[in-house]
């Protein structure tokens, strides 16, 4: 099942299309789904896919020629060419037969690692013009993005010459949704919270078992597909994964400042090597880094969080019950050490759900679609969702992921937080959002009904469903 991705198809279809030779960079995490996406784009059109793997370059080289001829058809001067640069000149040449065909070099890293020239021979190929007459398109994906971010580079061959850079991330909560499509919107926000929205997590569960039994299932089981997932990543790309994963958790426990992980993570000692590991870290998008949206431009307040929901998960339930699920008891980890905390994990879990629908949807119920979404602290405050919208627009949002209705107190405390802060002061056009994970009061459905700045959400309309109301409440599943 192919979920999501609308607009990045579309946006290669595009590409496919167009009466001109194509160089098209695909990058993103692990697991994030770039192969997948690629294949679906390609399905029905002429193409050559080949999957690089971890072997000397004459091998890799090789076994791209045999993909050649598999996808194309034999040809005996393939079978005599000895390189890359004959080789793509011998595929500019089946393109003039077969206008627009795709060749993917996917795990791309792996191809350079073998063979360092390559960007220049591939830069060398491109400069020939050869590949106009046929309108070849050569995709070139990787997961590796440091290495794929330095293709496009100033210093590198390729520098200026990709026609096409497409940058995948996770899969929004309205995709990853459907996956589960029996759960009722409460519960999938959770299987969201827990598994984010990386399409290889999201094909493991089984959408006609309950969250719970998911999680034991690919998490709390020492057979489980997912229960070293945040190790595995580390050792695809880093060698001293130690330093790396213990500040992963420190963040996890809640670390958040630059100084807090430095005190936390004892064997890194300065602040400029621990600047070193932070920045790995970001562009593997296993963390964020966030400055509050009331920061002037020379403040240097910044805060660290997971990126990634399950990376957060694990770190918070798993890693420190390891023992107990290795000796089979993870179904007990779950009643014991995750339900009675799961609220507080959620509260933190919503709140980033809510900026990103706040960053997606906003037109939706607001006039115009988001320029910037943040959040913002203060020594006496926090405002969970802050933003301006395109038309100059303020934004401010409270999130709640509680049994009980949100009533009035909360609405007011908001518009009060909204005149506190710097942000946006002085604007005449101030909308306020409040999302919950239930319901609202009649007095703040009433206040709502008749004032247009003030939005409500819940699970269901975040989503993209009809409004809940409170008579409908009590018919959920």
């Amino acid at each position: 099942m192919f979920v999501g991705r609308q607009d990045e198809i579309k946006s290669l279809e595009d590409e496919f299309a167009g009466r001109r030779p194509s160089l098209v960079v695909v990058y993103g995490r692990r697991r994030i789904g770039k192969s997948q996406l690629i294949q679906e784009v390609v399905r029905g059109r002429p193409h050559v896919f080949y999957q690089a793997t971890r072997v000397a370059a004459s091998l890799n080289l090789e076994a791209f020629k045999a993909e050649i001829g598999r996808s194309l058809g034999g040809d005996p001067l393939l079978e005599g060419l000895g390189d890359w640069l004959g080789t793509l000149h011998f595929l500019a040449r089946q393109a003039e037969s077969r206008p627009g065909l795709v060749v993917v070099l996917d795990e791309f890293p792996y191809l350079v690692d073998g063979d360092t020239a390559l960007p220049s021979i591939i830069q060398k190929f491109w400069d020939s013009g050869a590949a106009r007459s046929g309108q070849l398109k050569l995709v070139l994906c990787g997961s590796t993005i440091a290495q794929m971010e330095n293709l496009l580079a100033e210093r590198n061959p390729l520098y200026g010459r990709k026609t096409m850079v497409l940058d995948l991330g996770p899969l929004p909560v309205r995709d990853a949704a459907q996956f589960f499509p029996g759960y009722t919107p409460e519960m999938q926000m959770m299987a969201y919270a827990t598994f984010g929205g990386v399409p290889y997590y999201l094909q493991l569960c089984d959408p006609d078992r309950s969250l719970e039994d998911n999680v034991v299932r690919l998490l709390l089981n020492k057979a489980g597909t997912l229960v070293d997932e945040p190790t595995v990543l580390l050792q695809a790309e880093l060698r001293d994964i130690q330093r790396y994963a213990s500040m992963l958790a420190a963040i996890a426990d809640g670390c958040t400042k630059y100084g807090e992980i430095l005190g936390r993570v004892k064997e890194i000692s300065e602040s400029k090597t621990l600047g070193t590991y932070v920045e790995k870290l970001e562009r593997m998008r296993l963390i964020r880094i966030v400055r509050s949206m009331d920061a002037t431009p020379k403040e240097r307040d910044r805060r660290y969080f997971i990126a990634d929901p399950l990376i957060a998960f694990w770190h918070r339930f798993v890693r420190p019950n390891l023992s107990s699920v290795t000796l089979g008891f993870g179904a007990e980890v779950w009643r014991h050490q995750i339900v009675p905390h799961l609220p507080d994990f959620m509260g933190n879990a919503f709140e980033e759900i809510c900026r990103d629908h706040a960053r997606r949807h906003s037109q939706e119920r607001l006039p115009a679609p988001a320029q910037e979404i943040g959040q913002i602290w203060d020594a006496d405050y926090d405002i969970d969702v802050a933003g301006r919208l395109l038309d100059g627009s303020m934004v401010y949002g409270e999130c709640k992921w509680s049994d009980k209705d949100v009533g009035e107190g909360v609405l007011d405390r908001l518009i009060e937080r909204a005149e506190l802060t710097a942000y946006g002061r002085g604007s005449d056009r101030r909308y306020f959002v409040l999302y919950t994970r239930k319901a609202f009061t009649n007095a703040v459905e009433q206040r709502a009904a008749q004032d247009p700045r003030i939005v409500l959400h819940t699970p269901s309309t975040m989503l993209g469903h009809q409004p809940a109301t409170r008579r409908r409440r009590a018919g959920r599943r």
